[in-house]
């Protein structure tokens, strides 16, 4: 055999196993997204959430829109009769997981303030259609999508408030960007979903193999910058970040990385990733995480004795300069 076949084979042999690495870590980083995006978000019978008549609210659930034929997005509209209401609409963008009746305490504060408040859930989650919730991108999709609806049927609010946290953060940020809003209201957002991906999956691969990954990661579940939505939006927005937040750490959140003339900041110093929380708030929420990471060694009966109403109790000086900066005193 001529040396130039051997060095032929050669190349072809690590030509083909460049390809095959490659095969090999795309699938990996779709099996990624498929775990992370590939389920619905729905509520977990293990919790108690709390509902409208918990905090004295109406409420009335809305289909927003159809992205496909018989499959809808869904939302509530909540009011606290008996009050004088705004002439402002807040749509309130939720994070991963159960959809919007995860923040009802949250929703209840700003109904109390006059306020009423559209939550939707987004495409897989809660009350909405969909068999799972298919990307990050469907957050600012569905706030999108609520928006839009928001102008076209809920007409006597001559203005629209985008709340999110999280997800929702991300979601309220983009969908601004894209189709408008007045006041924008972001708290622990995240920049960009590959950088969130790949942010939790290095926490669980060896760091090696992750940043292998990453321009995969990048390929199979990128999205837009939330930072450079920030920037660009004309209308106020008020970006709020606990100092010791470990899921949206500084790298990849929007706080820290925008910049510009109608951008506020509110750091919530020794709050995690949840700062609308009391301390003690975050606390009981970490051990409700860490319980349910191992349900079936704690038993049920430990969530049924638990205190959820400690759990969601809220940051009165942190939801004092939201209200404020969206035009209200609080309460």
């Amino acid at each position: 055999m001529t040396p130039l076949k051997i060095a032929l084979i050669v190349l072809i042999a690590v030509l083909g196993a460049i390809i095959f690495i490659n095969i090999i870590l795309l699938v990996f980083a779709l099996l990624i997204k498929r775990t992370a995006f590939g389920k619905r978000c729905d509520k977990n019978p293990l919790l108690k959430y709390f509902s409208a008549e918990d905090f004295g609210l109406s409420e009335r659930v809305l289909n927003i829109a159809e992205p496909r034929k018989t499959q809808y997005i869904r939302a509530v509209l909540y009011k606290k009769e008996g009050i004088g209401q705004k002439n402002a609409l807040i749509i309130f963008c939720h994070g991963m997981g159960p959809g919007h009746v995860a923040y009802t305490t949250e929703i209840a504060y700003f109904c109390k303030l006059g306020y009423t408040v559209l939550a939707p859930d987004y495409f897989g989650c809660n009350l909405s259609d969909g068999k799972s919730i298919k990307s990050f991108k469907n957050g600012a999709d569905s706030v999108a999508a609520a928006i839009l609806y928001a102008r076209k049927n809920l007409t006597r609010y001559d203005k629209i408030y985008l709340v999110g946290h999280s997800w929702g953060g991300y979601a309220a940020l983009v969908a601004a960007e894209k189709v408008g809003a007045e006041k924008v209201v972001a708290l622990s957002a995240p920049d960009k979903p590959e950088k969130a991906i790949y942010g939790a999956a290095a926490q669980r691969l060896p760091k090696f193999l992750a940043k292998l990954l990453y321009p995969y990661i990048v390929l199979t579940c990128g999205g837009d910058s939330a930072a450079d939505s920030a920037r660009s939006i004309s209308s106020p927005v008020l970006l709020v970040q606990g100092s010791e937040d470990k899921v949206v750490p500084p790298p990849n959140a929007v706080y820290y990385l925008a910049e510009g003339d109608n951008i506020k900041k509110l750091l919530a110093k020794g709050k995690g990733h949840n700062p609308y929380n009391t301390v003690r708030a975050e606390q009981k929420l970490a051990e409700l995480s860490a319980a349910l990471q191992n349900a079936k060694e704690t038993g049920t009966e430990y969530f049924k004795k638990f205190d959820f109403s400690a759990a969601t109790g809220e940051d009165g000086e942190i939801m004092e300069e939201i209200a404020r900066f969206l035009g209200q005193n609080a309460i």
